[in-house]
């Protein structure tokens, strides 16, 4: 830990209870003297301000309450509520993968997200957790008009908590299944006429369903608001978060076997230790208002994550892998992997409206800046062929039967990926949304970049400068029938530079998706509900597959398709009562021949794409109740996720599975309010993702979970 990250996490810490301890006398002091001012919304980079039935785009928004009542605390678990988002390999659980709409990025580096709009969610920073997230707004699409480089299905923009001039302050404190110990605080103090903070802390400690497994994280985010004049406004937040993360891939199911083995056992080492992670953040953003409609918006941000990982774990090659052929001895490689990232972003946009023409123009227009600096170090020891007739200690081997921990000494993983790799973008775009009648409106729009990657490949002993010159177009056109009921169409594209070089040591063309869009948006029940039922057609072209005429190399010419309709519904029904349901059908799949670059088997145009339900859903409904003068909710939800591919090039399935959550919430006063959640209620056994029969995720069973929270 370099000095300077040390000594921000102690002033943070340092920050946030001197905070908690003046919070009462700030605000005693300041109650009498400060107008409290509620913040209750404000204008999204490269969002713009429209209402849900006039924006020609598909979004789904899972807010605070919705997170804290059903007990979530990762990103991962927060995005199964929606149907669209699939779970992708995690690396053995080190990160947050997910595909939108059936499409994912690189799979060997984490899913990309924004935070407030930056494109500021990259990184090895572990899995996110969900404290201090106001809302998840998942952005169906891609968005690269606006936003630039990001995952090909669409965007995950988190939308953090940010201060109040009202003091208040939460301590919460959370038991459960397998020693599940959480410790949240949420501290919100006045500390000058124009200037409120906002401290949130959490630390999370549990064992695991899964043998030998036990978890560690913390993390604070402090962030502050200053109110300059009456038009201009400075919000900083600063991230920072640790956490411990034993490399598990999961359990082996050979042939389709789920019953080889007990969901518990662990394949791994425990001598390895858990792996490390580590998240330094900072944001800065400057709102100027020049007049009613017209806005400017400014900020910058930098974002440093760490991880370092030995893992041990079951080797796919059928040439050294002695499980095959006797069905217990495990052949396994030793694995070493130190990265290191940081993010700079810079953005300056204009955003309001103008008469022009005899029509009303909606127009945001900006310039960006980001720059990514990836440090990759990755090791692997593999074991002799079987050819060879080595020894278990050569294989290093794991009876998955009988396993016994530490028998055999780890060999000594040697470099495969030693790599500097730098990644900027300039960008300019432009979104206009006009109204050229009262219920008809069309949007255009373009953004153009200026790529540039540089690579220093110190294996192969090369160094890689690409330049890229990319504009992303954009259309869309919506029809409001009546205040309730509006039609859209809209065409995006999308696109992000592929990692690497080919056999000739020149970069990749940049992986690129376009799609098309069709959908129809309800707002009933005085707009308390929200309705969203859409299809969309879209292809994705340049992912990176091996490079079959020089094998151990790679090549961006593969392709793949993504159509399907989509259904969400989000809002408050008569009686007090709350929904959100979201479902998907999907057909995903490969549209060109080709080698996949893990496991090297052919993968065949009209193949399904690894880990894509075709369908999916998502319901969580609760009901408010008036108990002794308090209120009391309580709701169910489930999650249904058909069968899958689990291995590319076979016939390897993941089962089906439905889960079925419940969660109550009851305020015993103003100042206390109990808690408590239990997931997979009907301990259902099922398997989240995989990668190979090999690398098998079972989820979660029955967990319950108990909660307290006292507001001072």
């Amino acid at each position: 830990m370099t000095p300077l990250v040390y000594a921000c996490r102690l002033s943070v810490l340092s920050l946030s209870l001197a905070a908690a301890f003046s919070s009462h006398a700030a605000q005693n002091s300041q109650d009498s003297d400060v107008e409290k001012i509620e913040v209750t919304g404000e204008r999204q980079a490269y969002r713009g301000d429209f209402t849900h039935l006039q924006s020609p785009e598909a979004i789904l928004e899972l807010d605070a309450d919705l997170i804290e009542n059903t007990g979530l605390t990762g990103l991962t678990q927060v995005l199964d509520l929606s149907a669209s988002v699939s779970r992708q390999n995690s690396l053995g659980g080190l990160w947050d993968s997910f595909a939108i709409r059936g499409f994912f990025g690189d799979e060997n580096v984490p899913s990309g997200y924004l935070v407030n709009g930056f494109n500021a969610g990259r990184g090895f920073s572990g899995p996110r957790d969900a404290s201090g997230i106001e809302r998840v707004e998942i952005l169906k699409g891609p968005k690269a008009a606006l936003f630039g480089r990001g995952e090909p299905g669409g965007s995950i923009n988190l939308v953090t908590k940010k201060p109040t001039f009202e003091s208040s302050s939460e301590l919460e404190l959370t038991l459960g299944s397998r020693k599940h110990q959480r410790v949240e605080a949420d501290v919100n103090t006045v500390l000058a006429d124009n200037l409120a903070g906002r401290f949130i802390g959490f630390y999370q400690q549990e064992d695991s369903f899964r043998d030998t497994i036990e978890t560690q994280k913390q993390g604070v985010t402090a962030s502050f608001l200053f109110d300059q004049s009456d038009r201009s406004t400075w919000t900083y937040e600063l991230e920072y978060a640790e956490q411990e993360i034993p490399f598990d891939r999961g359990i082996i199911a050979p042939g389709g076997n789920f019953d080889f083995m007990p969901i518990e056992r662990f394949l791994g080492e425990p001598g390895d230790g858990p792996t490390t992670t580590m998240v330094h953040g900072h944001q800065l953003q400057w709102l100027y208002d020049l007049n009613s409609v017209w806005q400017l918006s400014s900020a910058v941000a930098f974002r440093q994550t760490e991880l370092d990982s030995l893992s041990s774990d079951a080797d796919m090659s059928p040439s050294r892998q002695k499980l095959f052929y006797d069905g217990q001895t495990l052949t396994r490689q030793h694995r070493e992997r130190a990265y290191d990232t940081d993010q700079y972003v810079a953005r300056f946009e204009i955003a309001g409206d103008i008469e022009a023409g005899g029509f009303k123009h909606n127009i945001i227009a900006g310039v960006d800046y980001d720059r990514f600096e990836f440090d990759r170090d990755y090791r692997v020891a593999r074991a002799p062929k079987l050819s060879t007739n080595p020894t278990d200690a050569q294989l290093y081997a794991l009876n998955v039967h009988n396993p016994v921990y530490g028998l055999h000494t780890p060999p000594t993983p040697m470099p495969v990926i030693v790599r500097q790799q730098n990644q900027s973008a300039t960008g300019l775009y432009i979104q206009d949304q006009i109204a050229l009648t009262d219920s008809l409106q069309i949007r255009i729009g373009g953004r153009f970049d200026w790529l540039k990657q540089t690579t220093n490949d110190k294996v192969r002993n090369i160094t890689l400068d690409q330049s890229e010159q990319h504009f992303s177009p954009q259309l869309g056109l919506v029809y409001q029938f009546t205040d309730n009921f509006s039609l859209y169409s809209t065409y995006g594209e999308g696109y992000r530079l592929n990692f690497g070089a080919d056999y000739q040591g020149n970069g990749f063309e940049p992986n690129q998706t376009e799609s098309v869009e069709l959908g129809t948006k309800w707002s009933l029940l005085d707009n308390a509900l929200d309705i969203t039922l859409a299809y969309f057609d879209s292809d994705q072209t340049n992912i990176i597959v091996a490079d079959i005429q020089n094998l151990g190399f790679e090549t961006a010419i593969g392709e793949a398709s993504s159509r399907g309709i989509e259904l969400d519904i989000a809002g408050q029904l008569p009686a007090d009562a709350e929904i959100r349901f979201s479902y998907t059908y999907l057909d995903a799949q490969v549209e060109k021949d080709a080698l996949d670059t893990g496991l090297y088997v052919g993968i065949k145009a009209g193949d399904e794409l690894l880990n894509i339900p075709e369908h999916s859903a998502s319901l969580q409904l609760s009901q408010h109740y008036n108990v002794y003068g308090n209120d009391l909710s309580a709701g169910l939800g489930f999650q249904y996720v058909d069968e899958r591919l689990g291995q590319r090039g076979s016939d390897f399935y993941l089962p089906s599975y439905v889960v079925f959550n419940l969660f109550a919430k009851y305020e015993v006063n103003k100042a206390w309010t109990v808690k408590a959640q239990v997931h997979n209620a009907f301990d259902r056994t099922h398997y989240t993702n995989s990668y190979t029969q090999m690398w098998v995720q079972p989820g979660e069973p029955r967990k319950v979970l108990l909660s307290a929270s006292y507001k001072f």
